[in-house]
């Protein structure tokens, strides 16, 4: 390397290192005023911005680091503020289908049986059946309060709650309490007269019939849970003559038929032990049933337009009876609207069981207070009577028919026929003649009195008609029309 480059390479460092010191000092003090840099002032700036910084600043004390809060340890303070029973009452009952008071007592029924739970331990007995309440009404995990969002339910603890509550109303105490079939003689007394004063039918304990709800595929014993469309299980329903129901059957699998469900239950021994002893005790079912001497089946092959006969008398009071069951049915699937064919498909079938027997606990309490039933929309009636009759599938047209039992079926219908209620013959409205046929029949009177009878002083009044007394009068001929006046118009001047 030369000697040029070396000293070169010298005096730039001299340069840098008086650079530096100058830098150094011109940090340690503000600026003079007039002071203007000869060299670059971005450096000069920058150290000027860092001195100020330092000096006139004060340093901020780190915050400490909140931990998010779990959903079961956040305070409620929105449930405090939405309180839904200051909800006006109609509101209320429209919201959870059970009024105030009502609420208030299935509270204090449950608590004492619900199971224990240790994450949801903050929210009351209160929070969590108005959160089961909501369900069974839509069917849905709604997230709110009195209409109101609330920040602190989560889908979590509306499933939590709903599957607490649900457990609570299954206790024997609670189902026992409010669906009861009659097992003593009095109580199947008190039913048999109240079908008998509002049917006609006689000895009717309960009308029964099946309705599917829809569940999610199980994991095992698929087949005998799927219908002829979806996996369902098959509820057997029997009700009174109020649409109370007074037994329910929940665990049956969607592809048995009713007679299979019917046959498994306790019901049936009942009845049979009932009638061997003496006692005519029946119930009214529909087409999907056999007809057995406990059991009172459609006699087929009966249309509208059959002659009236005793089969035809009993198969008319028979559809009118087993009308209950339909609207039974109807009402509960209108209440809680989790038991219809768009919902529960991705709940398992235990659980179904259990929200199909709490729904009928609360179908009972609110039939015992009257309140009002939301009518179904013509879109889910629909859809229901769709998913209903795919599920069932046709009427089998061969049934093995017990022979007692049509003897038993034969008798009720003779019986019916002979009590029958026979209008008197005066009361039957006549048929109502033509224009035409009044007219002549009213000209024929007047102008052809009988030949022995002599001529009258005075005019005939007018004729009126009063075949039918819903009717007003009419007038049959108004040849003798004055009504005390001269002829003509007594307004208009005569000629």
């Amino acid at each position: 390397m030369s000697f040029s480059v070396v000293n070169e390479i010298a005096q730039a460092a001299s340069i840098l290192f008086e650079s530096n010191q100058k830098y150094t000092r011109m940090a340690d003090k503000p600026p003079e005023e007039g002071y203007i840099s000869v060299v670059d002032e971005e450096p000069e700036i920058f150290e000027l911005l860092k001195w100020d910084s330092s000096h006139t600043q004060k340093q901020q004390e780190p915050r400490p680091v909140e931990k998010a809060r779990s959903p079961e340890k956040r305070p409620s303070k929105s449930r405090e503020d939405v309180d839904p029973f200051d909800l006006p009452d109609q509101t209320f009952v429209e919201t959870y289908r059970l009024s105030k008071d009502l609420v208030r007592n299935l509270i204090e029924e449950v608590a004492p049986v619900m199971p224990d739970s240790i994450k949801s331990i903050e929210f009351s007995v209160e929070s969590k059946v108005l959160a089961a309440l909501s369900f069974y009404a839509t069917g849905k995990l709604q997230k709110t309060f009195g209409g109101k969002s609330d920040p602190n339910l989560t889908a979590y603890f509306v499933t939590t709650a709903m599957q607490q509550v649900t457990e609570a109303m299954n206790h024997p105490t609670i189902v026992k309490k409010y669906i009861h079939f009659p097992h003593l003689r009095g109580e199947r007394d008190i039913i048999k007269a109240r079908f008998y004063m509002k049917y006609g039918v006689p000895n009717v304990v309960g009308c029964i019939d099946c309705t599917h709800v829809p569940i999610a595929p199980p994991d095992d014993d698929r087949k005998a849970h799927f219908n002829k469309s979806y996996h369902s299980k098959k509820v057997q329903i029997i009700c009174d003559s109020d649409c109370n129901i007074i037994s329910v059957e929940a665990s049956a699998g969607g592809s048995l038929s009713c007679d299979a469900v019917l046959n498994r239950h306790a019901v049936k021994v009942d009845l049979e032990s009932l009638n061997n002893a003496g006692e005519q005790c029946w119930l009214v079912g529909g087409p999907f049933y056999t007809q057995k001497p406990y059991i009172m089946t459609p006699i087929p092959r009966m249309t509208k337009k059959s002659p009236i006969t005793p089969e035809k008398y009993y198969s008319n009071l028979h559809s009118q009876t087993f009308a209950a069951v339909t609207e039974t049915i109807k009402q509960l699937k209108s209440r809680w609207k989790c038991l219809q064919a768009t919902c529960n498909k991705q709940i398992d079938p235990p659980a179904v069981t259990m929200i199909v027997v709490a729904c009928c606990v609360l179908h009972n309490i609110c039939n015992g207070r009257g309140l009002p039933v939301p009518a179904m929309t013509q879109t889910e009636e629909r859809l229901e009577a769709m998913k209903q009759k795919v599920a069932n599938g046709p009427i089998p047209r061969k049934q093995t028919e017990h022979p007692a039992g049509i003897q038993a079926r034969t008798a009720l219908a003779e019986r019916l026929w002979n009590e029958r209620r026979v209008m008197p013959e005066c009361s039957v409205p006549k048929k109502r003649m033509s224009k035409k046929d009044r007219l002549l029949e009213g000209h024929h009177q007047v102008q052809q009195p009988h030949a022995s009878q002599p001529p009258p002083m005075q005019q005939p009044p007018p004729l009126l008609n009063h075949d039918d007394g819903s009717k007003r009068p009419r007038i049959i001929s108004m040849q003798n029309y004055s009504l005390g006046m001269a002829p003509g118009w007594g307004h208009y001047p005569q000629q």
